[in-house]
């Protein structure tokens, strides 16, 4: 089951990866070329919260009685410091492009600077895959005051309550302010798809894996090369396919190839640095006379670029930073009070 769930974390992000190149060559009016096939490539965050309600749903199975707790420890070391190191680099970075240029007119407020480092559900965060993060913030914290109360159906019950109301706020003109669009995203709907999902598996459902990874793989084809527009409804067209390729792999649970599984085990690093790479090393080929989105051949070198720099930075600092994060539950777990009973 993990390993082609890990390589579709890997996809997922390459496919941000080439989104964000293909827009930026659009932008500046160069030909993308054959990256305009990938001019749907955002679809990949979708992927993300599908996985994400699935990962969460079935890594609680039988933990019920560990709490809300120990639930957002796990969740805060695995995914904010890493983001808080990425902001630190990004902040670096912007730091010696205004000393580079003489003109900080792109350096943050402090406003933005705190409510990035809050990851608050608001918009104008400094880096720009932030919102993502703080949508799953949103999600922890929404499972994290039912699951442990009331199970999965009183948490599956709470998800579904909330796609409701985002759902309801597109169709209806309430005139809510516009502060409050990450927290009524009508695409954390495909969060109850993930936690369904993962019902179904503990229920012992695996009929038509191949089906649906065939079905998803054309959906979400479709989708990512412009051919099904995501004005439809993104939550649906892409969150559908997103939920039948999780589902497929989930459930066929084949063996992955050992680069798969460390492409996917990269997948966070690569999404929270790919911008930043773009960026510095942009500015490297600028002044050296190339323009960095000009070509494909140069692109797909930054691709390659910002993969190998999250592989590097997974082996090298993640997998050791998780490793202490484990012993340090481990520590808390031994130095936790034993309870009597009278």
């Amino acid at each position: 089951m993990i390993g082609g769930l890990q390589m579709l974390r890997g996809l997922a992000a390459t496919l941000v990866v080439l989104f964000h190149l293909q827009g930026a060559s659009a932008g500046e009016g160069h030909d993308p070329g054959i990256l305009r096939w990938f001019q749907g490539g955002e679809v990949g965050v979708d992927v993300f919260f599908v996985l994400s309600g699935f990962v969460i749903f079935h890594a609680a199975q039988g933990r019920q009685d560990r709490g809300a707790g120990w639930f957002l420890r796990q969740r805060f070391w695995r995914i904010v410091p890493p983001y808080w190191a990425a902001l630190a680099l990004t902040l670096a970075a912007l730091a010696a492009l205004g000393v580079m240029r003489g003109d900080w007119g792109d350096w943050p407020s402090s406003w933005r600077i705190a409510l990035s480092v809050l990851l608050l559900p608001l918009p104008e965060q400094v880096m720009a895959v932030a919102w993502t993060l703080t949508v799953e913030g949103l999600f922890y914290l929404l499972f994290a005051a039912t699951f442990f109360r009331f199970g999965a159906r009183g948490a599956l019950g709470a998800l579904a309550l909330w796609a409701v109301v985002t759902q309801l706020v597109l169709r209806v003109p309430l005139g809510l302010p516009g502060w409050l669009g990450l927290v009524l995203y009508s695409g954390v709907i495909e969060f109850l798809f993930g936690g369904l999902i993962a019902q179904a598996l503990a229920a012992g459902w695996r009929r038509g894996a191949v089906v649906a990874v065939v079905a998803g793989t054309l959906g979400l084809g479709a989708v990512v090369a412009g051919l099904v527009p995501l004005t439809w409804g993104r939550e649906w067209v892409a969150g559908l396919p997103a939920a039948a390729l999780v589902y497929g792999f989930a459930a066929g649970g084949w063996r992955m190839p050992g680069w798969a599984l460390v492409w996917g085990e990269a997948s966070y690093l690569l999404y929270l640095l790919h911008l930043l790479v773009f960026s510095v090393a942009g500015t490297v080929l600028k002044l050296a006379g190339i323009a960095p989105y000009g070509s494909v051949p140069v692109m797909l070198a930054l691709a390659a670029l910002a993969t190998a720099v999250s592989v590097a930075a997974t082996v090298w600092v993640e997998r050791p930073y998780r490793d202490w994060t484990r012993g340090r539950a481990v520590r808390r777990s031994a130095e936790a009070p034993v309870p009597t009973g009278r």
